[in-house]
């Protein structure tokens, strides 16, 4: 009883530091069969991610450090379930420290997504991913142009996100330092307000790579209807005398259980020997909620590719210059 009698007092002072911490494990599996084609070959395989959110493994955890500061984490791996297999770096998609008070906003450390990566991702009915991903006919994605290793990601950054306010006005800024490597410094920022049915940001991000910038600007929205949502997005990358604008129009409708999503995308390059290197991409999917976190999803996708473009649905087979490509998906997420 003694001992009871001591270790009582010990538990209750160490319930305070218990309750005012957190760690979540979180993520997402998702597999699907592609059957895709470029020109006159075709290929069917297991691919992953084709349901806006790749497959992932997530770790996150805050302190609440009291008088409104937080400290927290944030470590992210792309998981590839198919094989069992990591892609990458072992926290690759993410891995940042945060410090973070309720009045002034959060103070982020780490590798972390670029800001004009979520126009991409939250403008468009299919995200970055999948057979009708907008990110199909994008020149130079997942990287960027020459050396450029940042349009999706940055390491080695320092950012700063406003606080959730009444107002709606949400934003972040972003310094990537470039530790030597070139390609790999960035400047980014992002602001947006949301209000109601209506969500819309701007965004940019610049990034030294041999000896000149890859710059990125996009705008883009939503609306929300009763049972239907329309998407809008425009997305331009520029170095030296080259660029490419690419264009999204999309939407979600609600139908059964599920909802039917499409979209039409087209790409638009000017330069030197590139001008005519064009695509349009046409996509269809239905989703089906098996709960608040399953779904089956099927998807449909076809590029028609200009000039010498041979921008391609799926990872195989390998795209042909001026030739279209198509894609199908029939797959299954859970998220956790």
């Amino acid at each position: 009883m003694k001992r009871l009698a001591l270790s009582l007092p010990l538990l209750a002072a160490s319930l305070p530091a218990l309750c005012q911490s957190s760690l979540t494990i979180f993520g997402n599996v998702d597999l699907n069969i592609t059957h895709a084609k470029a020109g006159d070959a075709s290929s069917t395989f297991m691919d992953q991610g084709g349901n806006k959110v790749p497959s992932r493994l997530g770790f996150r955890g805050a302190e609440d450090l009291g008088g409104g500061l937080a400290a927290s984490f944030w470590l992210e791996s792309a998981l590839l379930p198919n094989n069992g297999a990591i892609s990458g770096a072992l926290f690759s998609r993410r891995s940042t420290v945060s410090l973070s008070g309720a009045n002034w906003g959060e103070l982020r450390l780490g590798r972390d997504y670029v800001p004009a990566l979520w126009n991409l991702s939250a403008f468009t009915p299919f995200g970055t991913v999948g057979v009708a991903g907008s990110s199909n006919i994008i020149f130079g994605w997942p990287l960027g142009y020459a050396n450029a290793t940042t349009a999706i990601r940055a390491s080695n950054s320092i950012g700063y996100h406003l606080p959730a306010t009444a107002s709606g006005i949400y934003g972040q800024a972003m310094y990537a330092f470039a530790e030597g490597v070139d390609g790999a410094r960035h400047t980014g920022a992002r602001i947006g307000w949301t209000s109601g049915p209506i969500d819309v940001a701007v965004a940019f991000g610049s990034t030294p790579a041999k000896g000149a910038n890859y710059k990125t600007w996009t705008v883009g929205g939503t609306y929300v209807f009763q049972s239907a949502k329309l998407f809008a997005n425009y997305y331009k990358e520029a170095r030296l005398g080259d660029s490419q604008a690419n264009t999204t129009l999309g939407l979600s409708i609600a139908a059964g259980p599920g909802q039917v999503l499409e979209s039409i995308a087209r790409s638009d390059r000017k330069g030197a020997g590139v001008s005519n290197d064009d695509a349009t991409q046409a996509g269809i999917g239905y989703v089906y909620a098996l709960s608040k976190r399953s779904d089956l999803y099927g998807t449909y996708s076809i590029i028609r590719n200009k000039g010498n473009a041979a921008y391609v649905t799926g990872g195989m087979p390998a795209g042909v210059a001026g030739r279209s490509s198509s894609g199908s998906q029939l797959g299954m997420t859970h998220r956790f």
